[in-house]
């Protein structure tokens, strides 16, 4: 038997099939573009999203078709994400993703009418216009047209479950980015979607992480290239099973994830509100695995960071992030960064602060500028990273994962900051590992520990330096002042 892992990202898919062992035996990648029609938004075709999907999933199964077929898949997911589809399941409108900002205001207006302390008890989160509910209004606003004519709104992993010919279904923590899911009770909300005029029939079907959903259908096995019957498993957001493809297993260990966005992901065991977590916008929501709860602390900056660096100040380089990262000096910069190139996460949710660089002077090397852009991002995960350990989420070791963190100058960087050890593990694709383990262990019966190479090899560990992070430790404090005057005056 195989299993096939699939992550919807918002810049590409991926797709990797796995032994019963671990064993990766095939994969694919199918990369799209997110456009910019209008100032604030951020949207993806679903249509190419979908067609890049089918592509990856043909080329995975064509190559174990016949030697190990695909026994069963799951879907790991980009969060907060929908397309509004009409009766044929055809996309009426782009995906607004989650670093589209133009529904903050029309969510502010309905929390505070709503109230945000009950927002944050039903759902475990605060409110932004990152979350479907928040971009659900603005589209009922502004778009009043494709809301009529909408029969559901299907998030990135229910799509795809809907293509593969089942009812459309999503596992809990994808659920729970939508921010209309009572993450008490693990079902919509009927409070939250009577305030703002839906009904439960219009999303799909909530499943717990692991649990068979569907089979693909005889039509849908022709254009996908795998066998009629096979197996669809609820997957969930990208970044929480993408923590479990890392061995994210026990409260205590966290994954740090360097993507399109840099996301920290500790678990807990319990179901954990705090006033301190909910000025921090640091949300309580489902795991993968029953019974374990999971928080995230990110940056929406990410990676995209490096990205954009490379391609505005160092096109010479030919995309070598290797040589640009070892460019970087060796010791901190003199220089502040407040890292709001895109909205800035937790813990602020801040659309409206710019980046800031503070120190900038002519005989500062683009080595030093890079680094300086990345000591923000660091600096603002080290303000998220000691809010988690202090309110239910203790945090002992961290795991990279995600291709912002191959240069290995970047995790050190990220292990000095923080002052905490990172390790780096042989995987390259954490969250079809996720999912994938999610399928066999809904085919297998068993727990995910129990499966085969359910741990990922651990090939070495970033340990802080301890002058660069002493130095780091005064710094942050001097950064968390700056950060408060900027964003108190802007």
């Amino acid at each position: 038997m195989s299993f096939l892992g699939i992550d919807i990202g918002s810049s590409q898919v991926k797709a990797v099939v796995f032994d019963e062992a671990g064993r990766p035996l095939a994969s694919s990648y199918g990369k799209y573009a997110f456009q910019v029609p209008e100032p604030g938004a951020m949207e993806l075709d679903s249509r190419e999203v979908l067609a890049a999907c089918r592509r990856v999933i043909v080329e995975t199964a064509e190559q174990v078709h016949r030697a190990d077929p695909v026994e069963a898949l799951a879907i790991s997911s980009q969060g907060e994400a929908f397309t509004p589809v009409d009766a044929a399941g055809q996309p009426l409108a782009p995906a607004m993703i989650s670093g589209d900002s133009r529904a903050s205001a029309v969510v502010a207006e309905f929390a505070d009418t709503f109230g945000r302390d009950r927002l944050y008890r039903i759902t475990g989160h605060t409110p932004s216009g990152m979350f479907s509910i928040a971009k659900l209004l603005w589209l009922s606003r502004f778009r009043p047209r494709v809301r009529e004519r909408a029969v559901r709104f299907l998030c990135f992993e229910d799509l795809l479950v809907a293509a593969l010919g089942a009812e459309p279904a999503m596992g809990w923590p994808l659920a729970g980015r939508t921010m209309l899911f009572d993450v008490t009770g693990h079902a919509w909300s009927a409070e939250l979607l009577a305030a703002i005029g839906f009904q439960a029939g219009e999303f799909a079907r909530p499943c717990r992480s692991g649990t068979v959903v569907g089979e693909v259908s005889c039509e849908a096995a022709g254009r996908f290239g795998l066998t009629p019957g096979t197996r669809i498993v609820a997957g969930g957001h990208d970044q929480v099973v993408a923590a479990l493809g890392c061995g994210v297993r026990r409260p205590g260990t966290a994954m740090y994830a360097a993507g399109s966005v840099e996301c920290l992901v500790p678990v807990a065991r319990e179901l954990t509100f705090s006033e301190r977590l909910c000025s921090g916008n640091l949300c309580s929501y489902d795991y993968v695995l029953p019974g374990m709860y999971a928080s995230l602390g990110y940056s929406l900056t990410g990676s995209n960071l490096l990205e954009y660096f490379i391609r505005e100040f160092a096109p010479d380089l030919n995309g070598d992030y290797a040589a640009l990262t070892a460019s970087m000096p060796e010791a901190p910069t003199s220089l502040l960064t407040i890292p709001y190139f895109t909205p800035s996460g937790t813990p602020y949710f801040d659309s409206h602060t710019p980046g800031t660089v503070y120190g900038w002077r002519l005989g500062c090397s683009r080595g030093e500028l890079l680094k300086g852009l990345e000591e923000g991002i660091g600096l603002e995960m080290k303000l998220n990273f000691e809010l988690l350990r202090e309110n239910g989420f203790p945090i002992e070791t961290l795991i990279a994962s995600g291709g912002g963190f191959r240069q290995p100058a970047l995790v050190q960087l990220r292990a000095d900051i923080l002052g905490t050890p990172i390790q780096v593990t042989t995987l390259k694709e954490a969250g079809c590992r996720g999912a994938a383990l999610l399928a066999e262990s809904a085919v297998r019966g068993c727990p995910v520990d129990e499966l085969p190479g359910s741990r990922p090899e651990i090939s070495g560990e970033f340990r802080p330096d301890p002058e660069r992070a002493a130095r780091y430790h005064e710094k942050f404090e001097k950064w968390q002042m700056f950060s408060k005057l900027i964003r108190e005056n802007c």
